[in-house]
Order: C-alpha cells, then structure tokens, then sequence
C-alpha cells in the first residue's frame, strides 16, 4: 500500500509536535548485559525545505523525482522518513537484522524499502561474515545517512552523498577487527548484486559489486577509507568505480570532519564520466546547543559534452537536542552553481540561465524510538 505522495506543512508540523513527546527508551541499551532475543528500535526525521530558485528543484540525491523550488516552495520530500530496525540474537555467534524505511521514492511516493536484511555469524569476537542484503560503507556515514539524529547537519552534503545511488547490495561481506596500541581497525570486503529504479522507472542493474572498506577508530577519532567497483547494465563499458577518504575528530566541545570521493562511470556510448567531490564540517558544542558550518564541491574532472554538474555549497546550521533522543536543526545553504552549469538541480526548465546562485532553508526534527 502506498502512502501520500507529499507532506503537506500542516502534517509536517503536527509530526514535528508529535516528535517531542516520543519516549525514548527503546534507543538506549538496555541495563542487562546480557542482549535480548529480539528488540525493536526505530528512528525519524521531519522536515520542512525551501528553496529561492524556481526554475529548478533542489534535492538530496537523484532518486529523488521532485524536491523544493520549480515543483514546491516547501516540502518535506527532501528529508523527511521514518524507519523500522528489528534485531534478533539467536546464540552468542548468530544474529539478524531488519531494517524497513519509508521515505520519497523514485515512484513519487511514500513506500517501505527493505535496507537492511541480513544474518550475521561471528566465528570469534573479532571475525564475522553476514549474508543478505547489506548496507554499503562507501561513506562514512553510510550507516547513519537516513538516521537524521545520528548526524550533526540537516543531511550529510549532496555533493558528496549523490555520487552513488547504490546504497545496499543482496550478498556476502566479511569483517575482521584488530587492536594495536590503542587503535581498532576494521576492515570488511563484500560482493554482490543490486537493482535501483531511477526517476524514469528503469531498473537499472548491479552486478558484480565488489568493495573493500576500512574503518581505524581511536577515541575521538575515525578514519575511514573505501574502495567499491561493479558492472552497470546501462553503461558500455559496464564497470563503474567509487572511491573515498574521510575523517572524523570528535572530543566531545568541539567537532570536525571531512570526506573526499571520486566516482568514475560511463555512459552508454563509450564516453567516461570521471567526478570528485568534498566536503569539510565543524562546530562547537555550547550545553544543548551545536552551531556549524559546512563547505562542500562537486567537480567533474572530464568533459562529457553535456552539461557539466558542478557546484560549491556554503552552509551554516544549528542543532538543538531538546530532549532525549530529540533534536531540532535549522540549516542554511547558499549552492554556488557553475558558470555553465545548473548545479546538482533537477527538473530544470528549458532556457534557465546557468550558474547562478541557489539559497535553502531547511528545518528538521530527527528523533528516535
């Protein structure tokens, strides 16, 4: 059963009220040590944006159809979902996870989609394989990306977030942890399949999907590495690649992190797409409150003969954990398109002049349950 195409403002806002008064005590671990057979978590995110450019529409990735601007002043399609994550510990060694999500879809609707379904077997504490469908660590916060409160910002930077519509893969990863000098590394390599349906309803194919990802944590700090590569069904020559670096330094008054990826694709007649993107984020903590800022680019690095997608994006934000497992963020973003380029902006009407600048006002409620 499909939901409403689109929030309206007033649902929003009732949502956002609705938000506050969640309970929170399904998001905590539980005081027993000991893990329970099933439990049940889930997670949120209500928002509002808007955008000044109505010639063209401002989204978060291209799966999605439709966002602020051309086709509404405000909406909730750019951010706003809700999601569902069921987890069994069967034995010590044997567990399994569920993860249902509902956000706006390329089908121009509201619909559940099966993110995660996978069981996981832990040979020792440090070596585990898992089978099913897996999400993909290509980014550092892949894990979180639909997860509003796991992050700082209103979304994780589009630059950077949109160069890779695969975000699970159906198949086998394997995942190996080490310490040393008070390090923890962990690498996983993964092999698969997948099926994403674009915004003209094509599925379009994923085969042979292959990826190295690695993880070192110590304290505050993460880095995280990725290497990913697979067979596209609609590109000749079919292989596409995705790498990327980033970092994370979180002491706890103050936060900073920064990602750089490049993605190399074709399309179907030969002609190589070869894009680099980045981004940097910081902030400080003052009580509930978290102001930041965020600079991010997206450039291609060959010349296709379209239209180029390159824009530079100056953010500023504010987070406001209002209570447990609740928070407010008010963000700003001013895109700086290309001088020959309409940017990152979908559904653009014929004859709008390139480059340009693009200002967004979002306001989000993320909340877990």
């Amino acid at each position: 059963m499909h939901a409403t195409s689109h929030l309206k403002p007033v649902t929003l806002l009732a949502l956002l009220g609705w938000a506050c008064a969640l309970p929170a005590r399904a998001a905590e671990p539980p005081a027993d040590p000991v893990q329970p057979l099933w439990s049940l978590n889930g997670f949120g995110t209500v928002g509002l944006a808007h955008s000044d450019q109505h010639a063209g529409d401002y989204v978060f990735d291209n799966l999605q159809p439709s966002g602020t601007g051309r086709n509404r002043q405000w909406t909730g399609d750019v951010d706003s979902r809700i999601g569902l994550q069921l987890t069994a510990n069967f034995t010590p060694q044997l567990s399994g996870v569920v993860q249902l999500v509902s956000e706006y879809r390329s089908n121009n609707r509201y619909q559940p989609l099966i993110s995660w379904a996978n069981l996981k077997y832990a040979l020792t504490p440090d070596l585990s394989v898992r089978v099913g469908r897996i999400g993909l660590a290509s980014f550092m916060a892949s894990d979180s990306r639909r997860v509003g409160y796991s992050n700082m910002t209103a979304r994780p930077p589009i630059e950077v977030y949109r160069l890779l519509a695969l975000k699970e893969s159906d198949g086998v990863d394997a995942s190996y942890r080490t310490h040393f000098s008070g390090f923890s590394n962990t690498t996983s390599i993964l092999y698969g399949k997948r099926t994403v349906t674009n915004t003209r309803g094509i599925d379009v194919h994923s085969t042979a999907v292959m990826g190295v990802f690695d993880t070192l944590e110590r304290g505050p700090l993460i880095v995280h590495a990725a290497y990913q590569q697979r067979d596209v069904d609609n590109q000749n020559p079919p292989r596409g690649r995705f790498m990327s670096l980033g970092a994370a330094w979180d002491p706890g008054p103050w936060f900073v992190s920064g990602e750089w990826v490049r993605v190399s694709n074709y399309d179907g007649k030969r002609v190589q797409a070869l894009r680099e993107a980045w981004y940097v984020n910081g902030g400080m903590r003052f009580g509930t409150l978290a102001p930041y800022v965020t600079l991010s680019e997206l450039r291609p690095l060959t010349d296709t003969g379209n239209i180029p997608v390159a824009q530079r994006t100056y953010a500023a934000g504010l987070r406001w954990d209002a209570a447990r497992n609740v928070d407010f963020k008010l963000q700003w973003d001013q895109l700086h398109l290309g001088s020959n380029s309409y940017g990152t902006l979908q559904n653009v009407v014929a004859g709008t002049p390139r480059g340009g600048h693009v200002n967004v006002v979002s306001v989000l409620a993320d909340f877990l349950y």
